[in-house]
């Protein structure tokens, strides 16, 4: 499956990607105005912000890094969105298709959209249900966008996979326009989360005109079209990005900003700096400075959908075994890493589905916590008694401050509990992450972030026997069957039961070793109101960016709105 380094995995040092159940409404520090407008607003409604690094794209069907997928939220809307709860709402749609409005045929398979005529491009041009029967054929295209990552969710539709795997035809993608503002979608099988997953980048309406006319060079400014509140007005590479509102936007969420400003500083420690100099409005706060800022009345601070674990290549000894990984899981303190090593920023983790997930369990994983005896207890049982002849073993991670701590940490709680030694392996990022695809570790460290708030989106795809980012080699067929059961059960809460006892056998197995669910720790200006953040941001706020207004400095942000 072809892959450039998604947003749901990322070394510490990435800030990288979406939907959630919990949100946090952040204005001056906390504080939110619901998205009202202020009588004290700047004459200059400009928002700087700091991304670390250049896009490689501004196509949203190859968007992968957390800057990409920002920008495109941005500049694309598709048929739905999602409202301050993060529920699915219409966006390009009129409405959301259901079995009881008829949107959705009884056997699931069918679903019959209708879109607004009042939506266009920002070049005035209608936007038109055929504007997404193009995007969806060219999402499948293996020259298109079949080249990036997130096609693979969308494959339910019937003809996407066989066209993206080069066995079919973009004509067969079953994604048809019934008239100008009709579409009609037909799946091969039944995918519960299909309305979720249309609100996402990857399913945003394209140009095929534009994309003929300009070809590669079709995302460039003044030649990229998009349908959102922004549009693209400058690109200046390693400094920085420009978009402004689009005066032809049609939705209702009507931005108050004029510019967005995307600064590219590719060092925290710089980003602090230029915050502190007046020169952005928002930017994260350095690890090291944490306890420096704790408690700022400009500090916004908000849990993550992501978890961070040991990965193990379960192909090989002595990860083939899973007492071996379950002693690794009963010897680490997760507590004293989350104090030592992220300065107290972010909360232990013994599941791999963080806190607020559907079907996450606080229950999960307990059995497997901290406990050095018992980790003593499994390493024996394994055939390594206080370690003796315990093979040799690397710890692979990616080169990074944070990474290389973390992996002296984990050495040394392995050293203390364990009575073993483990190398450390620290490799640059275009090496780590090609080894790491083609399973060339022994055991490492990465992240897994949601693009969408669903089990579906953690579980079938790394741990199922034949998932698409199975690069473990983990297989269970007890897991599979749930899988197989879950990814067509219609019934909400079923479905999620189905989740939870998988996600119990993989924690079960210590298919990985959770250690802890990252939080955001951001400085946003005080004359920054109505930003809007969620657990699943590529930036924060970026969801909800129209709702972003800058005051007048000395302004005070609006009173929050009662609960």
């Amino acid at each position: 499956m072809p892959v450039s380094l998604p947003s749901w995995v990322r070394p510490s040092h990435l800030v990288v990607l979406l939907i959630a159940v919990l949100v946090a409404v952040a204005c001056s520090g906390g504080d939110s105005d619901g998205g009202q407008v202020s009588n004290d607003l700047a004459a200059d409604q400009e928002f700087r912000l700091r991304i670390a690094g250049d896009p490689s794209t501004f196509d949203p069907q190859l968007a992968s890094y957390a800057e990409e997928i920002s920008i495109a939220k941005q500049i694309f809307r598709g048929l739905f969105t999602y409202d301050a709860d993060l529920n699915v709402i219409p966006s390009v749609a009129i409405t959301v298709p259901t079995k009881d409005n008829g949107g959705i045929t009884e056997d699931g398979l069918t679903y019959t959209i209708n879109l607004r005529q009042d939506a266009t491009w920002s070049d005035g041009v209608p936007l038109t249900a055929h504007n997404f029967v193009y995007a969806f054929q060219r999402l499948f295209d293996p020259e298109g966008g079949g080249q990036g990552y997130y096609f693979d969710f969308y494959t339910a539709i019937a003809g996407g996979e066989a066209f993206a795997y080069e066995d079919g035809s973009a004509e067969a993608v079953a994604v048809v326009a019934l008239d100008d503002y009709t579409l009609e979608i037909e799946l091969s099988r039944a995918q519960p989360t299909l309305p979720t997953l249309l609100a996402l980048w990857p399913a945003a309406p394209l140009r095929g005109d534009l994309i003929d006319q300009y070809g590669d060079a079709w995302t460039e400014p003044g030649n990229l079209i998009g349908n959102g509140p922004f549009v693209l007005a400058e690109y200046a590479p390693e400094q920085r990005i420009v978009l402004e509102s689009n005066p032809l936007y049609w939705g209702d969420d009507q931005p108050t900003l004029d510019t967005l400003i995307y600064k590219i500083i590719p060092e925290d420690s710089a980003a602090l700096i230029a915050y502190e100099n007046g020169e952005l409005d928002m930017t994260a706060i350095p690890l090291a400075d944490s306890s420096r800022y704790q408690g700022d009345s400009e500090q916004i601070r908000y849990a993550e959908l992501e978890t961070f674990a040991l990965q193990y290549n379960h192909t090989q000894a002595p990860f083939d075994n899973p007492l071996v990984r379950q002693a690794f899981s009963r010897a680490i303190d997760r507590e004293a890493y989350v104090s030592a090593i992220r300065s107290g920023v972010g909360q232990a983790a013994v599941g791999w589905l963080p806190p607020g997930m559907p079907a996450a369990n606080p229950g999960v994983g307990i059995d497997l916590a901290f406990d050095a005896d018992a980790a003593a207890g499994l390493l024996s049982q394994a055939g390594y008694t206080d370690g003796a002849d315990f093979p040799d073993v690397t710890f692979t991670v990616l080169s990074d401050p944070t990474n290389d701590l973390t992996a002296q940490f984990i050495q040394e709680q392995l050293r203390q509990n364990l009575g073993i030694n483990i190398d450390i392996e620290s490799v640059e990022e275009t090496v780590f992450f090609d080894r790491y695809f083609e399973t060339d570790f022994q055991v490492t460290w990465l992240s897994w972030f949601a693009d969408y708030a669903d089990p579906e989106n953690w579980l079938p795809q790394q741990f199922a026997t034949d998932g698409a980012f199975n690069v473990l080699g983990y297989s269970n067929e007890d897991a599979d069957a749930l899988f197989e059961q879950a990814a067509v059960e219609l019934d909400t809460t079923k479905r999620l039961a189905l989740y939870d006892q998988a996600h119990r056998i993989i924690i079960a197995d210590q298919a990985i070793t959770p250690i802890f669910h990252p939080e955001r720790n951001y400085l946003v200006k005080s004359h920054v109101a109505g930003l809007a953040t969620t657990a699943l941001d590529a930036e924060p706020g970026d969801w909800f960016t129209p709702s972003v207004q800058i005051l007048e400095t000395g302004s005070a942000p609006p009173a929050s709105d009662p609960e």
